[in-house]
């Protein structure tokens, strides 16, 4: 990044430094000036600067363009036919070699209109949309070439031409490079028509070159336009894309996915009532004193450390994480999406998460302890707050899950009697114990037994 900074001109330079004030920050703005060179678009052909960029935006042109070609081809196929039986009918020039050139042609745009619709778009698309279109315009040019005098006053080289440079900027929705090439090939067939096939005076030739020049350059310039236009579109679709993803990652990061869409499709208000669900509460033991005898960044450090971990295990086992509060970790099992083994997964997580704590480094080689205590029953969750909302659970089971966490033992998981009945035939629990829970009185508690479990 700094070497981008260096090749940028000296007075740009200049003006970054004095704007940014580092070399960390110009750095970026070197960056930032890269990523918007390859974003550039080239004023002649309308190409990207970013080879990736141009092939990215040329794939996603791909279905229309293949839906285009495909009508297209259908209407060539139709045109062919009826001109030829329009010949048949009224004009009744006998050319054999006219003959030729239009059942060829029909054949052709007939199998191109089938290819498309047996084929899905692919990188076949462009390549074979531009060759359609020449075969076109050439075979059109040995129409005039090989039919009767018969039929001159009736195809005009100049109407023909006219109509093909028209088609070849303004219908086929080729880029503005590949619509010039094919330009310049009708305007190149069209002197040979009105020179070789069909001799014509040269004060007549200039005019009707004119006439042609000017119309196929004022389409020219409105396909140029429209490119031009397609592709900054395009660009401030692939930024607002771009957006939408990050908002939806970082709301992600903060509501389930599930209520992460509910709340992008405007659902102001949301609340739910889980009958079944269980929530898990850890805690460091001593963590105050600890944390005393420690630098800010210590602190937190050694935090990220054990969160990050248990965060994994979370997302392991499809669990919710709530929230943290200070060395508090709160976990939920069973919402927002119900799940009937949602107490099962919450203990094995709880087990994990033992484990990983003697896995964390402490700044002064000490050990982490951690109290878990966990619950199960109906809760209420949802989405409280505007500007900074979260995902939130109410409900006795949420005090009664933390009574068991701030009453538990270092080193061990302690459950209500809920939860000891419902996984006695997986784990084994010593107790019972019994506690005092405000507003229910002495309640029996019981202790995971990590040997039997």
């Amino acid at each position: 990044m700094l070497y981008q900074f260096r090749c940028l001109s000296p007075k740009l330079r200049f003006l970054a430094r004095m704007t940014f004030g580092s070399d960390c920050l110009l750095a970026r703005f070197a960056m930032v000036q890269s990523e918007q060179s390859k974003r550039r678009i080239e004023a002649l052909t309308l190409h990207f600067n970013d080879p990736v960029l141009e092939r990215r935006y040329r794939e996603s042109l791909r279905p229309f363009r293949h839906a285009v070609m495909q009508m297209l081809s259908l209407a060539g196929s139709a045109l062919w036919i009826i001109f030829t039986l329009l010949n048949a009918l009224t004009i009744h020039d006998r050319s054999e070699a006219l003959l030729a050139v239009r059942l060829i042609a029909i054949f052709v745009t007939t199998a191109s209109f089938i290819t498309t619709l047996l084929l899905k778009p692919g990188r076949w698309v462009e390549p074979a949309g531009f060759a359609i279109f020449a075969f076109n315009i050439v075979c059109l040019t040995l129409v005039i070439a090989t039919m009767s005098p018969i039929s001159l006053p009736y195809y005009s080289p100049l109407a023909i031409s006219m109509t093909q440079g028209i088609v070849c900027f303004g219908l086929a929705m080729m880029s503005f490079v590949e619509g010039m090439l094919l330009a310049l090939i009708t305007i190149f067939l069209f002197f040979i028509t009105a020179t070789v096939f069909w001799p014509e005076p040269a004060l007549v030739i200039l005019f009707n070159g004119t006439w042609l020049f000017t119309v196929i350059s004022l389409v020219g310039i409105g396909a140029y336009c429209l490119d031009r236009t397609m592709r900054v579109a395009w660009l401030r679709q692939v930024d607002l894309t771009a957006a939408e993803e990050r908002i939806r990652v970082l709301l992600h990061n903060i509501l389930p996915p599930t209520i992460a869409a509910r709340k992008l499709r405007g659902e102001a208000v949301i609340a739910d009532n889980f009958s079944a669900a269980s929530l898990l509460f850890a805690d460091l033991v001593g963590f105050t004193e600890l944390s005393a005898k420690m630098s800010p960044t210590d602190v937190v450090g050694l935090l990220n450390d054990l969160f990050a971990r248990f965060d994994r295990i979370v997302a392991r086992y499809g669990l919710e994480k709530i929230k943290t509060i200070g060395d508090c970790y709160m976990v939920a099992s069973g919402i927002p999406n119900t799940d009937p083994e949602h107490l099962k997964k919450l203990m094995r997580a709880a087990l994990e998460m033992l484990s990983e704590v003697a896995k964390v480094r402490v700044p002064d080689s000490g050990t982490l302890s951690i109290r878990i205590g966990v619950h199960a029953g109906p809760v209420a969750a949802g989405v409280i707050g505007e500007s900074k909302f979260s995902f939130d659970v109410w409900g006795d089971t949420v005090n009664v899950a933390s009574r068991m966490e701030s009453c538990g033992v270092a080193g061990q998981i302690q459950v209500t009697d809920a939860v000891a009945t419902a996984l006695a035939n997986i784990y084994s629990f010593d107790g019972p114990d019994f506690i005092d829970i405000k507003g229910k009185g002495l309640t029996r508690v019981w202790r995971l037994n990590p040997a039997c479990s």
